[in-house]
């Protein structure tokens, strides 16, 4: 059925995956969903608890030559962002050539694309010399706590594609990040006193003007073939308990992108030399960072090679010779941190939707390019399991 990829988004689209550490119900019903289809598929089915209640699943369509070791990943994550307020978020609604709801473009329509290449390849190619695994994680929007324990568990593949919204262009690089708080500590008082008092809010309004001074300079000189330089953004500030006392505590959460190229640890020395600056010039402020919650390496793969080259002959089948398959860089991260740069998987991301529409109150994305994802990917599939490439992976 020409349109059973678009049916299957919106069966996905309707079930409320939201990330439970962000606000939402949580992958679980999803998750039950897809290995729902993948036993109904006959593919081999497998659920395992990575949070309570938020498990990752995988479906495999196995090898029919005995002793394959060859596997190619499609890695695809199940949580989306919360939807707050928006009350038709699960609502799939067609508009045209558009879908909208959330989820339809991260990333619901790499899901859809992927189980419905895997069904045309499960019934096109019976005899096959390698397999093929969708592995669908939790918690890719916040922690990535799904993949990494997939990685963790010994997940290994000769190839992998991430479905992300990428407008079908390959993507061989982007950032990481590194996630950490840091606190002034002041002592609380009476306002009615407040020279009894040590304000840490005060303080770490000197905190922030020096990182921004020191750090933002700093890092905007460096450089990547194919991304942009590295950032950083503060993204929260909670302090003090009450109107009338003088706050005795501040804490900021920033979020440092990364370069590929760029040592986490090295970046968080770079904050505390800085941070030991700041004290020794103004010994009245008194700071410390706590280790960080989120370190990821990103991605930096080369732009040729076996699964490159069967990239770009899977986008040029479906969308023709004039179709743009320059391998490129993009800014946000995704599973492939750990999937590259955790197991050294070569690894592409590739995926209907743009970015733009991601996380939007008004998400959506073309069907007509989750329709040729799905060829797209079924080429990729294909041409692996009859042995066509990857044989040197």
């Amino acid at each position: 059925m020409a349109d059973d990829v678009v049916a299957l988004l919106a069966r996905l689209v309707a079930i409320d995956s939201a990330n439970s550490s962000m606000d939402g119900p949580g992958e679980g019903d999803l998750a039950a969903e897809i290995a729902a289809i993948g036993q109904g598929l006959g593919f081999e089915t497998s659920v395992e608890e990575v949070l309570p209640g938020r498990p990752n699943v995988t479906l495999v369509l196995p090898a029919t030559h005995g002793g394959s070791k060859r596997r190619l990943l499609f890695d695809l994550h199940l949580d989306t962002v919360p939807h707050r307020g928006i009350t038709d978020a699960t609502i799939p609604r067609i508009t045209g050539n558009r879908m909208h709801g959330r989820g339809t473009c991260d990333t619901k329509g790499s899901l859809a694309a992927a189980i419905i290449a895997a069904r045309r390849v499960a019934t096109g190619c019976p005899e096959r010399v390698g397999e093929v695994m969708l592995l669908f994680t939790v918690d890719e929007e916040y922690l990535k706590r799904g993949v990494e324990h997939a990685v963790a568990s010994g997940l290994h593949a000769s190839a992998a594609i991430v479905g992300e919204p990428t407008s079908l262009r390959p993507i061989v690089a982007h950032k990481g990040a590194v996630r950490f708080r840091v606190t002034t500590h002041g002592r609380a008082a009476h306002t009615s006193r407040p020279e009894n008092g040590d304000n840490a809010i005060h303080q770490m309004v000197e905190v922030i003007d020096w990182l921004r001074e020191r750090i933002e300079p700093a890092i905007a000189m460096r450089g990547h073939p194919r991304l942009s330089p590295p950032t950083m953004t503060i993204g929260t500030i909670s302090g003090g308990t009450g109107v009338n006392i003088v706050p005795d505590r501040c804490v900021i959460e920033i979020d440092r992108r990364s370069l590929p190229t760029e040592d986490p640890d090295a970046i968080l020395a770079e904050f505390d030399a800085v941070l030991q600056d700041l004290m020794r010039a103004r010994p009245a402020v008194k700071v410390t960072r706590e280790e960080p919650f989120l370190v990821e390496r990103g991605l930096d793969g080369p732009a040729d090679g076996d699964l490159v080259t069967a990239v770009q002959a899977a986008i040029r089948a479906v969308d023709g010779d004039a179709a743009d398959v320059t391998p490129t860089g993009v800014p946000y991260g995704t599973d492939a941190s750990h999937l590259w740069g955790g197991s050294g998987i070569p690894t592409v991301v590739l995926g209907p939707g743009d970015i733009a529409q991601a996380h939007t109150a008004d998400e959506w994305v073309d069907l007509d390019e989750v329709r040729r994802c799905a060829d797209i990917y079924e080429r990729l599939m294909t041409s692996f399991v009859v042995g066509d490439w990857g044989s040197s992976l």
